[in-house]
């Protein structure tokens, strides 16, 4: 994305939604240029001082034309996104932020759904609540917090969703455990499963859930990948051939494939290049690809026939893609 792809965008409000959350809603800082019209699901990059691009789930009703509203939970580890929020961003500030995309979008059907959040994770659930609500589609709305104060948009859950809304607060992680498996027991057969939170929750839901539901009724989003076995950097290098470009190149151990691409000019849509999001999934035409993201699904790794380059590698010499 390049500054002329950019949304000059204003803060108008701030306000505390937990003990370490706080929400933005923005408009457009331009009189003639509304807000892109987003759907459920969908987050936009806000890009910070020094290059630095953080993404936020739109967590406001999609029906609310011209505004977003993301919500950022100050990390501990922050690396200058979060923190950097929380301290220097007031309201009258212009900001610059990519166009909503979606890679979590609601099934397009009539289909009940089951949603189920933790922590930071219940922002883009909070959208598809409230489209869901107004579909008149049948609903259930969980969300495990540590506490109550930890609980984002404890109001808004507590009046405007209150009859599809539970906060299950403080439980072990057993019985998170149990809790989601008596959730996912009880589902109608047709209804959705949509899910997001930390790794661990994420890990817990998926091993319940999956065995119960397949991957079609199966939808999750993560905040950041889960810890890979191998990180990138620390085995050898590959080469990779582009079956279209009819190019070959070197893939050496400290850069990802993507990196390769752009420093040869070669194109690929990308977006978080921390293998959570899906926008830049690749063909694989021959060899197999080390699945290192969290976006492909257990089915979709085993088949082999594509992959997340901005993270993923090749287990053996040489991967053929359809670039």
């Amino acid at each position: 994305m390049t500054e002329n792809d950019l949304i000059a965008a204003r803060v108008i409000a701030r306000e505390r939604v937990a003990c370490d959350v706080i929400s933005l809603r923005l408009v457009s800082d331009a009189p003639d240029f509304a807000l892109p019209a987003f759907d459920a699901g969908a987050h936009i990059d806000l890009h910070l001082r020094d290059g630095l691009t953080r993404k936020y789930s739109l967590c406001n009703d999609p029906f609310e034309r011209g505004v977003y509203e993301i919500a950022i939970k100050r990390e501990p580890a922050s690396r200058g996104g979060s923190a950097h929020v929380h301290d220097a961003i007031r309201v009258g500030d212009v900001l610059r932020i990519g166009a909503p995309l979606n890679y979590f979008p609601l099934a397009p059907d009539d289909s009940p759904a089951v949603l189920l959040a933790a922590g930071i994770g219940v922002t883009p659930l909070l959208a598809m609540a409230h489209s869901l609500l107004r579909a008149g589609r049948p609903l259930a709305f969980h969300y495990f917090v540590r506490s109550a104060d930890a609980a984002a948009y404890g109001a808004t859950l507590a009046s405007q969703l209150a009859s599809v809304a539970t906060v299950h607060t403080g439980l072990t992680p057993d019985a998170t455990g149990g809790a989601i498996a008596a959730i996912v027991g009880a589902m109608d057969p047709r209804a959705h499963l949509y899910f997001c939170g930390p790794a661990p929750f994420m890990a817990a839901v998926d091993a319940i859930a999956r065995p119960e539901l397949g991957d079609a009724r199966l939808h999750h989003e993560h905040f950041s990948a889960p810890a890979a076995g191998t990180a990138a950097g620390e085995d050898g290098g590959f080469e990779i051939e582009l079956a279209r470009s009819r190019r070959t190149l070197r893939v050496p151990p400290e850069q990802s494939i993507t990196d390769v691409l752009y420093d040869h000019g070669i194109e690929v849509a990308t977006s978080c290049e921390a293998g959570v999001c899906g926008a830049c999934r690749t063909t694989v035409l021959d060899g197999t690809p080390d699945h290192r993201d969290a976006f492909l699904s257990a089915a979709d790794k085993a088949r082999n026939d594509c992959m997340m380059p901005c993270v993923s590698r090749c287990r053996g010499e040489r991967l053929v893609l359809d670039l």
